[in-house]
């Protein structure tokens, strides 16, 4: 009898795709074209050595690295041995990298040239080089070149054993790993791939970044699921996009609002042949209504809007032959195998129509935030209930409309950007006495950052130089767009900034679009 493709792990969905697809290419990363026969053998042998390294079933395994092949091989091998993958942007400061690793304790950390290893402390993890080699050092190279037999495949249970720990920051600033399972991410890239009837002939062109839940579970294993064609770009571009898709005959894009309106702005866009573009998803952040039809117009594709998170992976889709109407306006409906639903300020559920707080529940749920039982039980109930503190409302068919978020969370071009931990890095800068990070819309990028600054009596300082204090500190796509100095904040009588009053004011004086 034939598994069911939901209850498969990650690697067992690989073997299936190869058993089919043999020669087939599976993944062109721009320096290299690899089929499923060989993508199954580099991760089978990367697999090996992880065992012949001493690591094992429930050991976290971190990666610090863009889209490449390799980043590709080393997600299934972890999967075959039953480890835990922690991935991570690879732009990230040392203090973000510290943190992870000190919270994650991972056995092994893969990473990139660009590495400084200068902020490795003891009893830190065996480093890992990728596309570079070190003295002192293990490389990726050595890994797949050592002669071992194969490694067997762990046991695991879909439902309880965790894949990956994606580090997500929550409204206090301290990042947490959100631990989801291998169900979560394949029943997802299945359920996507069905919705989206996504064949062995598509074509995907993958930029969202594979250590984001986006580009992992929505593009890179929904390719996987039908065997597609896996086009994966390191960096976006937006010509270079434009470029691809004519190049490789494209049908199939993902990603976040910027990505799609970006490739619009092209200076020679109508030179561009771009009629294999068949379907895609949009999410990760809002998009206006008349933009999803601008570029369901123009880029000539199915685009469908959709609402998921890290914690619950995707959760709604707008379905394929929908309404017009129905997909630039609303986020769709639940997907199989995920219930919604609206609740007031006690989590008591509401009628349609009604706005209150979006409650899933899904079989993408997490387990939990890794090692934080407490930040857990906060937003999952036990009815296994996930809250998520974002503003909806769900009509009387079902349809999910966004409203806003509950929390202060900023969602710039897909990325999300905790307001604390910015303010929390801008308190230590001598000059500033107080400040508040905000989100301003943007027609391109969704949202993007807006730090108010009020200075210490007698200091000094201006936006050119915090920007640059600020990426030494954090990574680039969370530093503010805009820097304004104020004398005083809206507050509570108890002294808190009131950040809505202060946005209000904000979007009553800035009438020019804010600079990126």
């Amino acid at each position: 009898m034939t598994k069911d493709k939901n209850r498969m792990t990650v690697y067992e969905l690989l073997c299936l795709a190869e058993s089919i697809h043999h020669n087939k290419e599976a993944i062109y990363d721009l320096t290299q074209r690899v089929s499923y026969r060989q993508l199954k053998k580099d991760v089978d042998q990367l697999a090996a050595s992880f065992i012949e390294q001493g690591f094992k079933k429930g050991d976290r395994i971190a990666v610090a690295l863009p889209n490449w092949y390799e980043t590709t091989v080393i997600f299934f091998a972890v999967a075959k041995i039953g480890a835990i993958l922690v991935p991570f942007n690879p732009s990230y400061k040392a203090h973000e990298v510290q943190y992870i690793l000190h919270h994650a304790e991972p056995k092994a950390l893969f990473v990139t040239e660009k590495f400084d290893g200068r902020i490795l402390e003891e009893d830190q993890p065996l480093i890992i080089t990728v596309r570079f080699e070190q003295q002192g050092t293990t490389s990726y190279a050595d890994l797949l070149n050592e002669r071992l037999s194969e490694a067997d495949e762990a046991v695991l249970d879909v439902d309880e054993d965790v894949y990956c720990l994606l580090y997500t920051s929550g409204t206090t600033g301290t990042p947490k790993g959100v631990m989801i399972t291998h169900r979560g991410v394949i029943q997802s890239a299945n359920t996507l791939a069905k919705e989206l009837r996504c064949t062995e002939q598509d074509v995907f062109l993958i930029a969202a970044p594979l250590f984001h839940i986006f580009g992992m579970a929505c593009n890179l294993f929904t390719g996987l699921t039908v065997g597609a064609r896996m086009v994966i770009k390191e960096k976006y571009h937006p010509r270079e996009m434009l470029v691809l898709i004519e190049q490789e005959r494209v049908t199939i894009q993902q990603g976040v609002p910027t990505m799609f309106l970006k490739e619009l702005e092209v200076e020679d866009f109508d030179h561009f042949d771009l009629s294999t573009l068949r379907a895609g998803m949009v999410g990760a952040s809002p998009i206006p209504p008349n933009k999803v039809k601008e570029v369901r117009d123009r880029l000539g594709m199915n685009l469908c809007q959709s609402f998921g998170i890290t914690e619950t992976c995707t959760v709604t889709m707008t379905p394929y032959d929908d309404d017009e109407q129905k997909i630039i306006r609303s986020l769709g409906k639940a997907i199989p195998g995920v219930r919604l639903k609206i609740v007031d300020e006690n989590r008591s559920e509401l009628p349609a129509g009604q706005t209150g707080e979006i409650a899933i529940h899904s079989f993408g749920t997490m387990k939990g935030y890794y090692k934080m039982p407490e930040e857990t039980a906060r937003v999952v109930d036990d009815e296994g209930w996930f809250y998520t503190g974002d503003l909806g409302i769900l009509d009387d068919e079902g349809y999910l409309y966004f409203v806003g978020r509950a929390k202060e969370m900023i969602i710039r071009g897909g990325y999300n950007i905790y307001p604390q931990e910015i303010e929390a890095v801008l308190t230590k800068h001598p000059a500033v006495s107080n400040s508040a990070v905000i989100g301003l819309p943007d027609d391109v990028l969704g949202e993007v950052v807006c730090a108010v600054i009020q200075l210490k009596n007698g200091q000094s300082t201006s936006e050119e130089e915090l920007k640059n204090y600020l990426k030494e500190q954090i990574a680039t796509y969370k530093v503010p767009g805009k820097i304004i100095f104020t004398e005083e904040f809206p507050s509570t009588a108890s002294g808190k900034i009131q950040k809505v009053k202060l946005r209000e004011e904000l979007m009553s004086t800035i009438n020019s679009p804010v600079s990126h």
